[in-house]
């Protein structure tokens, strides 16, 4: 869930949605460049980590994402969740195979993910601190990717490397559109100019057809996020997305346009445009 960020693979793309999609991606990183040349630097998603980690173990309805997943694999088979967050589908879906690996590059999904296999009691799932591109992992029965490859520049290589490290199936999760959509509205008002969006599904299908990768499409339930639990996670949180300082001008320019756009809900507050996110695992064989 977090590989991607920042983070440019080895090997140009050379299909015609490919180099598309790696100006969008350069741009949308130059972008966020320029806006938070003055933020201190650090693990961009310490502060929205805990939006990542799973239900505890037996408190939640049954995961539609790990249920369909759970379908592809049998017991004795083995998992490698590439961006695993924090933990979200490696460790329930050590309940369903012989062994999980997750690679995860950022430290505080990692923390997350390490106390979530220490709830759970989960004894089979490895971590691995890498980015994907220079990872070196074992092949796995079923490689998985979740919400990750929007923000990879040289995403072919990176889709072709996890190809390399299935022996079985692939299993690509992706929105219609990029989750962090939900905060492009603020963006013309904090920073005076529309944000890029990042490629998500549409491209991800037309890519994988250009570079002759035969998939399929398994459509999940949709889901809307966790509302933010008062008004200060959300500025916490909205800062951290837009790359804005705190207590800088533009935080107070945020402060008072979230005043205006967030709606109380069950269990806090969430932005009165946020939609339900619809998720589907793009998938094909080896």
């Amino acid at each position: 869930m977090s590989c991607g960020r920042n983070g440019l693979g080895v090997g140009m793309n050379v299909t015609r949605t490919g180099i598309e999609w790696q100006k969008t991606v350069k741009n949308e990183h130059a972008q966020s460049g320029r806006v938070r040349k003055t933020v201190a630097s650090g693990d961009f998603w310490g502060p929205v980590a805990h939006r990542f980690v799973p239900a505890k173990k037996g408190e939640s309805a049954p995961d539609d994402t790990v249920e369909r997943l759970a379908e592809l694999i049998s017991p004795e088979d083995t998992v490698l969740d590439v961006g695993a967050g924090a933990g979200r589908l490696a460790v329930p879906l050590a309940g369903h195979s012989a062994h999980v690996t997750a690679v995860e590059p950022s430290e505080a999904m990692r923390e997350r993910m390490a106390a979530t296999v220490e709830a759970w009691q989960v004894r089979n799932v490895d971590i691995v601190a890498s980015r994907w591109e220079e990872a070196d992992v074992e092949p796995h029965d079923l490689v998985v990717c979740a919400h990750v490859v929007y923000t990879v520049t040289e995403v072919e290589s990176f889709i072709r490397k996890l190809s390399r490290h299935a022996r079985k199936k692939v299993a690509l999760i992706s929105f219609e559109r990029p989750a962090t959509a939900t905060y492009h509205p603020l963006w013309s008002y904090v920073h005076d100019e529309q944000r890029i969006e990042l490629p998500s599904l549409a491209q991800i299908e037309k890519l994988l057809s250009e570079m002759s990768i035969n998939f399929e499409k398994t459509i999940l339930q949709e889901w809307i996020s966790r509302p933010f639990k008062d008004r200060e996670q959300a500025l916490a949180e909205c800062e951290a997305r837009l790359f804005v300082e705190p207590e800088s001008e533009k935080s107070r320019r945020l402060s008072v346009v979230l005043d205006e756009a967030l709606v109380e809900v069950e269990g806090g507050f969430r932005l009165q445009w946020a939609e339900p996110h619809r998720p589907l695992i793009i998938s094909w064989n080896i």
